[in-house]
């Protein structure tokens, strides 16, 4: 008779005292099922047997019915059942062979109908634990810090292997030929003790060294009891110091998608219930329990994700850190061929940082539900760090040009004016050779000459002494611009042809009112805005940050439609980009000196930005918020790079655009 199958299932039947005597049980017993006698239902609680053998002691005392509520999983056989009285069935012939071949077949009965049931609590173990496998699997990839990443995989791993403790180790390359295991990150259910991270080599001497090498799991039920011929140690140092006592534990290797290992999990003490603590050999002993086939399928997944996830969070943090790089080489680019504004983007990134924030937690009715996120936070930092990179494609001369006339310039006019004064003198001593040749020769006359000559050629010399002056870019006063006059007035004969000290493009240079650059060279540094944008349109920007460009390139924009490069309305500007103007115009305002402007301080700044939202160019609710909450201190004790020497002078666009205010 075989009443199992080929899982060798043990079967407990249970009978009545009526089938005591019977020869059959002899024969059951040599198969994986265990008859016991019972006399009652109580007795048979004691069991829990799988199949009952029901006669007429055990139906007197509780109904069929009965017998069945309290053992819904049992198969019952009644007397009645067999159509048999009790003595034939257990005793003679057939009937005995076919009450054989009954109980086979009730025990065959009982066996299908448990796996049925064991596999459908597998199946929806087996669902659960995949539901809870995707949902970590989505936690873990949306994760972008580390650290955080590091504890999560181990909180779920703990959940999982209902385990005492977990470690992660990972591999640091140190160079191009040598590697370490770092002891990055440990939880303990039972024990609270300070954390310190620590390397080592990879080596086969250490039970994560030598899963990291070899790139094979270990599932050590107890961790002081090492087969002797094994090469890595257990490192019992923390159990003596603390007092905990390490059993069962199962490292895994942590595998990238190349299939690379990249660590190694480590889980210690699997537990009976994940709420009992371990704090001794004893608690260990009782509480403890070998890492199973089955949860080590699921830490094996477990392990295969949190692989691919720590690779993509470190290789996230390392285009992160490499982005960094660009913009903060770049920024280091634009402030190296404009030494006189280095520091100006950081601070404007900074700037911008404090003002969005307190934008977000302001009451003002309109920005009331203007909340900004960390993404797009940073998104507005980088978009203020290399607002001013268009800069590199404006021409040298224009950003570097120092005075209104163009390098070589002033040198002209002054060989202009020698040529002028040379021309006088020759002019007077002509003069007064013609009065030799006419007899006409008086000492008045000739002292007139000469008198005439010293006055113009100290005309010429003041001249020069205006143009000079008028040359540097501050305000043309009023008579410097009638000396200017005068002097593109002025005409001189030389070789029969009449020249002028200055030409037209220089008069106009020179009648600059403020500033060294003219109109047109002033619209080549506007283009930097244009330059700017179309620099950062060419970058592959992720989705969180797709409107670098466009904040960067609309920073000189004004409500009022007034300012460039597109002329855009308020509605047209984006908020950051508002944001922006505010911070790149105080900044402007109280930056260091420059050659052509003093900074000022920060309350006469704060009253220009009144000034501007008061005129409609800035956003008046941006410029009450920067002040309430005093913005302009995020950078007051921050360190910037400043240019102590101007190596070279450098026109500002931003500086421009307040020339009305200074």
């Amino acid at each position: 008779m075989n009443s199992t199958t080929n899982t060798q299932r043990t079967v407990t039947i249970a009978y009545g005292p009526s089938f005591a005597s019977s020869e059959v049980w002899s024969d059951i017993k040599s198969k994986l099922v265990i008859p016991t006698e019972i006399v009652s239902i109580t007795a048979a609680q004691r069991y829990d047997p799988a199949l009952i053998l029901l006669d007429h002691q055990l139906t007197t005392e509780k109904t069929h019915a009965q017998w069945v509520e309290e053992f819904p999983e049992a198969i019952f056989l009644a007397t009645d059942a067999l159509k048999l009285d009790v003595d034939l069935i257990l005793s003679n012939g057939l009937p005995y062979r076919q009450t054989l071949k009954l109980l086979e077949m009730a025990c065959y009965q009982w066996i299908l109908k448990s796996e049925k049931t064991e596999r459908a609590k597998m199946h929806d173990t087996s669902f659960q634990y995949l539901n809870k496998l995707a949902d970590i699997s989505i936690s873990l990839s949306s994760e972008d810090d580390l650290l955080t990443l590091l504890r999560k995989i181990l909180e779920e791993a703990q959940n999982i292997a209902c385990c005492d403790a977990a470690s992660l180790f990972l591999i640091n390359e140190v160079n191009d030929h040598e590697s370490e295991l770092v002891f990055e990150l440990t939880q303990n259910d039972s024990m609270d003790f300070p954390f310190e991270e620590k390397r080592f080599p990879i080596d086969v001497t250490s039970i994560a060294g030598y899963v990291a090498l070899t790139d094979n799991e270990l599932n050590i039920p107890d961790a002081y009891e090492l087969p002797p011929d094994v090469p890595y140690k257990f490192n019992r140092s923390y159990d003596r110091k603390s007092g905990y006592r390490t059993k069962s534990i199962l490292a895994i290797p942590l595998t990238d998608k190349q299939k690379s290992v990249i660590g190694v999990l480590q889980f210690i003490n699997r537990k009976k219930a994940r709420s009992l603590k371990i704090s001794d050999e004893k608690s260990a002993v009782a509480y403890t329990l070998p890492f199973d086939s089955d949860i080590n399928v699921l830490l094996r997944a477990l392990a295969s994700q949190a692989g691919i996830a720590i690779e993509n969070t470190i290789l996230q943090n390392e285009i992160k850190a490499l982005f960094e790089g660009f913009v903060h080489a770049s920024v280091s680019a634009i402030e190296q061929r404009d030494p006189t504004t280095s520091g100006h983007s950081f601070r404007v990134a900074d700037l911008c940082i404090d003002l969005a924030r307190s934008v977000s937690v302001s009451n003002l009715t309109r920005l009331r539900n203007v909340r900004f996120t960390e993404s797009e936070i940073k998104e507005l930092k980088y978009a203020a760090l290399l607002h001013d990179f268009g800069k590199v494609g404006v021409r040298e001369s224009v950003l570097v040009k120092e005075k209104k006339l163009s390098a070589g310039g002033l040198e002209n006019i002054h060989y202009r004016i020698q040529l002028a004064q040379e021309r006088l003198k020759s002019q007077s001593l002509g003069k007064q050779l013609q009065m030799y040749r006419n007899g006409g020769v008086t000492d008045s006359a000739i002292a007139a000459i000469e008198a005439q000559l010293i006055t113009d050629v100290q005309m010429l010399h003041e001249f020069y002494q205006a143009i000079t002056e008028v040359n540097e870019p501050s305000v043309l006063k009023q008579d410097n611009k009638d000396m200017l006059d005068r002097i593109h007035e002025y005409r001189y004969n030389s070789m029969e042809d009449e020249l002028s000290i200055i030409t037209k493009e220089e008069f106009d240079l020179l009648s600059i009112a403020k500033g060294s650059l003219s109109p047109a060279e002033r619209k080549e540094i506007e283009s930097h805005v244009v330059h700017t944008q179309n620099f950062l349109n060419h970058i592959p920007w992720t989705k969180e940050f797709k409107n670098i460009p466009t904040i960067a390139g609309a920073h000189h924009e004004k409500l009022d439609g007034s300012g460039y490069p597109h002329g855009m309305t308020e509605d047209e500007i984006p908020l950051p980009s508002k944001i922006m103007t505010v911070c790149d115009i105080y900044d402007a305002l109280t930056a260091s000196d420059r050659p052509y402007k003093l900074a000022i301080n920060t309350e006469k700044a704060i009253d220009i930005l009144h000034e501007e939202s008061a005129r409609g160019y800035l956003d008046v609710d941006l410029v009450e918020v920067f002040v309430e909450a005093k913005v302009f201190h995020a950078i007051d004790t921050r360190e910037y790079s400043t240019a102590t020497e101007f190596s070279s002078y450098s026109n500002h666009p931003c500086d421009y655009d307040l020339q009305k205010h200074e």
